[in-house]
């Protein structure tokens, strides 16, 4: 059933708002090549949201309030001075993928809600189970994988190819509450991954399922971490090549079908994403006083270490350093980094953020670097989305008494 307009914000409210915000950067412009040029702020919101941005180049977001913060959730899509929401029930659990033309797809809690090209239609019932933990992710024809929880902390998946309806099996192997992450590539092939702890150490596994296949394979062992929960990243290239970040090491796959493999070992503050062809490694570290940002790419294989912006100031700030790193099919790549500093005569107050947002190519050939964000925190990293076409979203968490969460659009 689709939700009508009478759950939507008040269009002349919010385009006066917008279009103050627009006349005060100025008029947008290309900033080709080094994108991306000053763009339009988003209506602000109390919770963290997710955000996708389709082939059209539409945005689109779900909220996702702390359990017991919010009596409600909300989806949202638009561009510039169009901008709708829709209120849906409230849950903390869920997100948002897009894909082709004007195609996205959102779940919230155990139900879905899917785009249409005019409005939201749902719900759809994913699963009759309580949902925890999960993650959602989709790729570039629309396709998502959700990777959750029931109550009892058995992890499942559900998988939905566009058109098609909702396919839930059990992922036999991923141990109860243990650290994990999901991925899925152009071709529909699900991996997940976790990490099973062993004293203080932990053990990084990964299995596969396939398009079309009912069967899980089975469960190999990639390598050990010495953390027994470990923070893990997993993103896909579209044609399937995956790397995994784990703690402070580094797998990736030389090839859609081979195994990953040991590659390198990093900072415990990095970051991945991931285009058609091509991952960008993003990381921070110190140099006696300095907060230092890198980067690496790879795609057959890897590129130089190149450092992409540095700022002075003490490790002893909390809240610093703090950066999040997005990249579009194309390989370009948007790196949003912040720092604090020490201010007056003490250290026990920090200034700042000192910040900057960076456009490289995939060679990686820093194009642009720009003033960013005036305020965030470090509690969440930025969330930078970008598709084949459309803006570039920035969603971060301010950390001041009048806004909770934001959304920075730039235009490229």
């Amino acid at each position: 059933m689709r939700r009508t307009a009478a759950a939507s914000i008040a269009a002349g409210a919010l385009a006066a708002a917008l279009l103050a915000t627009t006349l005060l950067a100025g008029a947008s412009a290309s900033a080709a090549p080094g994108d991306p040029a000053s763009g339009w702020s988003g209506p602000e919101g109390e919770v963290h949201r997710d955000v996708a941005v389709s082939g059209s180049g539409r945005v689109f977001s779900v909220s996702l309030p702390g359990p017991g913060t919010q009596d409600e959730s909300w989806l949202e899509h638009g561009r510039w001075l169009e901008w709708s929401r829709v209120d849906v029930p409230a849950s903390s659990q869920g997100g948002v993928i897009a894909g082709p033309g004007d195609y996205a797809m959102a779940v919230t809690g155990s139900v879905s809600w899917l785009f249409d090209g005019t409005g939201w239609d749902g719900p759809v019932t994913v699963t009759a189970q309580e949902v925890t933990r999960s993650k959602l992710v989709g790729n570039k024809d629309g396709d998502a994988a959700l990777l959750w929880s029931a109550a009892g902390g058995r992890a499942y998946l559900s998988r939905l190819e566009r058109g098609g309806s909702w396919v839930t099996r059990r992922v036999p192997s991923v141990l109860v509450d243990a650290p994990r992450d999901v991925a899925i590539n152009d071709a529909g092939k699900v991996t997940v991954v976790w990490a099973a702890p062993k004293g203080t150490t932990a053990e990084i596994r990964r299995t596969v399922i396939q398009p079309g296949a009912t069967t899980w394979s089975p469960s190999v062992a990639l390598g050990t971490v010495d953390h027994p929960r470990p923070r893990l990243r997993l993103v896909t290239e579209g044609g399937g090549r995956e790397t995994l970040l784990a703690r402070d090491k580094l797998w990736r796959q030389a090839s859609s079908t081979t195994m990953p493999t040991y590659q390198l070992r990093t900072s415990n503050r990095a970051e991945l994403a991931a285009g058609d062809s091509l991952t960008r490694l993003v990381w921070a570290g110190m140099t006696g006083d300095e907060h230092r940002f890198y980067t690496r790419s790879a795609g057959t294989s890897w590129g130089p270490r190149t450092l992409m912006w540095a700022n002075d100031g003490p490790g002893d700030c909390p809240e610093s350093p703090w950066f999040g790193v997005g990249m579009v099919p194309s390989g370009r790549s948007y790196v949003a980094v912040a720092v604090r500093t020490d201010v007056g005569e003490t250290t026990e107050v920090c200034g700042g953020p000192f910040a900057a947002f960076v456009t490289l190519d995939r060679f990686d050939g820093i194009l642009n670097t720009s003033h960013g964000v005036d305020t965030a925190l470090q509690i969440t990293p930025y969330q930078i989305v970008g598709g084949t076409s459309g803006p570039i979203v920035l969603e971060y968490e301010p950390g001041n008494w009048t806004v909770d969460w934001r959304m920075q659009f730039y235009d490229r």
